[in-house]
């Protein structure tokens, strides 16, 4: 008799059922979810696409869900799914009928993770950094497994109605990053972006009547200030935003047609219409030349804004054949990252910043 006892983990539970599938949800400990829920992503490469359970791991993604959990008090992640042979599940109800009880899973069983394998991962990584992190919990759904077909099915399910936000509202919704909120200080603090910058999208319409988008301008920012590491100081972050601020206010008044787009005079679609500084290409390209004349200005001890001066020589017309095989082709914008560079190399060297003028990129990005 005793040699049909198996060891189990018993966890508080609620049942439920979408459908046909009957369902499990219980809270673990995170040093029960890496024991319980453990596979080998290697054997998983070995297989051909169609005889996994789910997409492969990406093992560049697992540190940074580690450091996320690491670097902050505040973290949380969403439930993990997980399929387990329906045989070994038991759910004993604290009372008939109901459906709050406790959730018998055996040890030895063998689980599926339908959804969340990088966050088991991640969890694991964190928890060799500081061990202290096996009490933290996280919810688990539990699904009775109906074989290898069934475990696609669920995966593809879960992944069905999924839908990433924008990069403009990952940023508007995420104030940990500093960039993040340099960014947002910009668009509150500098006219021209004030009430013209659009928030949700990552591109904008022909029409659309704002100037740029906000991961647009993030991006510029990025160029502008380099990579932030998210532990800055606050007076480094508040000296960065005045800085960033500045910027754009002082470019405002020396390229055209920027400083008509802050009075009202030119609308954002009529600008696009006509000049190459109404695209996001163009402000990465500011930002860009905007760090060069910083590190210029370190070098030579003189004022920075005496190099963006020059900016106003520009002609940032689209129908200036300058333009041509650096950013545009014929009458295209094409935006690439050599044509972002090859467009700030640009800037550069009109201002006097890069000795060289910058060749055509085109024909290596179409």
């Amino acid at each position: 008799m005793f040699a049909k006892l198996k060891p189990v983990f018993r966890v508080p539970a609620t049942r439920g059922r979408m459908g046909n599938t009957k369902y499990y949800t219980a809270t673990l400990p995170f040093g029960a979810v890496t024991k319980l829920f453990t596979f080998d992503p290697n054997k998983m490469l070995e297989l051909t696409p169609e005889n996994r359970s789910q997409r492969a791991l990406k093992t560049k993604r697992i540190p940074e869900i580690a450091r996320y959990i690491t670097d902050h008090d505040d973290y949380i992640f969403s439930a993990i799914t997980v399929s387990v042979d329906s045989d070994a599940v038991e759910f004993e109800e604290v009372e008939e009928g109901v459906d709050i009880g406790v959730l018998v899973l055996p040890l030895e069983a063998k689980y599926v993770i339908n959804d969340g394998q990088h966050r088991v991962a991640g969890i694991e990584e964190a928890l060799r950094t500081d061990p202290l992190l096996a009490r933290d919990t996280i919810s688990v759904v539990v699904l009775p497994d109906g074989g290898l077909e069934r475990s696609q099915q669920v995966f593809s399910d879960l992944n069905r109605t999924v839908h990433k936000t924008s990069k403009s509202l990952d940023i508007l919704y995420d104030h940990r990053l500093p960039i993040n909120r340099i960014t947002m200080a910009c668009m509150e603090r500098v006219e021209l972006f004030r009430n013209r910058i659009d928030k949700e999208r990552v591109s904008l319409s022909v029409r659309s009547a704002k100037f740029a988008t906000l991961s647009g301008l993030q991006e510029a920012n990025k160029q502008l200030l380099g990579d932030l590491d998210e532990s800055i100081d606050a007076a480094t972050e508040k000296h960065l935003t005045s800085l960033a601020i500045d910027y754009w206010n002082h470019l405002t008044d020396r390229v055209d047609p920027w400083r008509e787009i802050r009075d009202g005079d030119v609308k954002p679609p009529e600008a696009r219409q006509n000049f190459i500084s109404s695209y996001a290409l163009a402000l990465w390209a500011l930002g860009a030349a905007g760090k060069a004349t910083l590190a210029a200005k370190r070098e030579t001890d003189g004022p920075w804004a005496d190099h963006l001066d020059e900016l106003k020589k520009i002609d940032w017309k689209k129908a200036n054949p300058d333009w041509q095989g650096i950013c545009m082709s014929e009458h295209e914008v094409v935006t690439r990252m050599p044509t972002r560079r090859a467009t700030a190399l640009y800037i550069m060297w009109r201002i006097g910043i890069s000795p060289q003028r910058p060749t055509s990129v085109i024909s290596d990005t179409r």
